[in-house]
């Protein structure tokens, strides 16, 4: 059977039905391996003349998994709530013994910088952070048929990914804010992501399939505490105050906070706020920041099981972890 696609010990071991420490056994002579396993994987790399690379050969005598965790770094960096997240991932790799290795790809960059170019020597598997559409390390990862995985919805079909479940955190932010009885409502969004996107249609299914009446407002293109900042600076006065202003992002919160300070406009008692993430300085805002909180250790757990398994050759499914609404001072 010709084959004109690259193949690598992950088809074998699909195919085969076995994991790819036992195609590497094959590779490196049989041993401890069972001889109708054997001749079962010896006639798939047969039929797809699969040539093994140094990785393939050497991949039974590692004894640490190394896992890449590629991060796009973009201007608007929300450094915060990410280090939450990339704590969380780093150990549970310590606890299952997996090493990982962070590196930051810029939007201009090559895939030629990115350490996934030479994956095949250095590195098990990798989780792409800020995935961008057309972006080049999953064209590079999908095309070598490496093991890998999408923090946050996928623009790509087919790709596995874990994300928060946006759509629920705004659909049951709305719930919240209809037993308050509030009637007019802001959203400060940054841009339009797929994240963004998903919370505001949370709140709109809400709204539509509650008949609830109200106001609602959403604004994109907010992406710093400055812009908020201006944005609140500018249409915020004692004659327009919403009920509540959702901010996605806590970070960003602080510029509410600022403008509404400026203006003589108390929170609680004429303004709502919640922000997006539960950062550790959240509830150290005063007033202390309510907060749609990730589950963090959650996330890490299904980042770090899905790569594993499919560096296994197993099948995975993506995964929507649901937030919860931490109420604290401002709501």
């Amino acid at each position: 059977m010709k084959n004109n696609k690259k193949i690598t010990i992950y088809d074998i071991a699909r195919i085969s039905g076995v994991s790819p420490k036992t195609v590497s056994r094959v590779i490196n002579g049989g041993e401890r391996v069972k001889p109708e396993t054997y001749q079962a994987v010896m006639k798939v790399i047969d039929e797809l003349s699969y040539v093994p690379n140094a990785y393939a050969q050497n991949l039974t005598k590692k004894e640490t998994i190394n896992i890449l965790i590629s991060v796009k770094k973009m201007e608007s960096f929300p450094l915060i709530w990410f280090q939450t997240l990339l704590d969380k991932v780093l150990q549970t790799c310590k606890e299952v013994g997996v090493n990982a290795i962070v590196e930051y790809f810029g939007e201009g960059d090559s895939i030629k910088d990115s350490i996934i170019s030479s994956t095949g020597s250095l590195v098990d598997g990798v989780i792409v952070f800020y995935e961008g559409k057309d972006d080049s390390r999953i064209q590079y990862l999908k095309k070598n048929n490496m093991p890998f995985i999408v923090f946050g919805e996928s623009h790509t079909d087919g790709v596995i990914y874990v994300s928060n479940n946006d759509f629920k955190a705004g659909y049951d932010l709305m719930e919240a804010v209809e037993e308050k009885g509030f009637k007019k409502m802001w959203l400060l969004m940054g841009g339009p992501s797929l994240v963004n996107k998903n919370r505001e249609n949370g709140v709109r299914e809400f709204v539509k399939e509650k008949r609830y009446d109200i106001d609602l407002e959403v604004i994109y293109g907010l992406f710093t505490i400055e812009s908020v900042y201006d944005y609140v600076k500018e249409h915020l006065s004692t004659s327009n105050i919403p009920d509540i202003i959702f901010v996605s992002g806590d970070e960003k919160v602080q510029g509410v906070i600022r403008g509404c300070y400026e203006k003589g406009i108390l929170i609680p008692d004429q303004l709502t706020i919640v922000g997006f993430d539960n950062i550790p300085i959240a509830k150290y805002y005063t007033p202390a920041l309510s907060t749609i909180a990730p589950n963090y250790t959650e996330l890490a757990k299904e980042m770090i099981e899905g790569v594993l398994a499919i560096i296994n050759g197993e099948q995975r499914e993506s995964v929507e972890v649901s937030a919860s609404l931490i109420r604290r001072q401002t709501f």
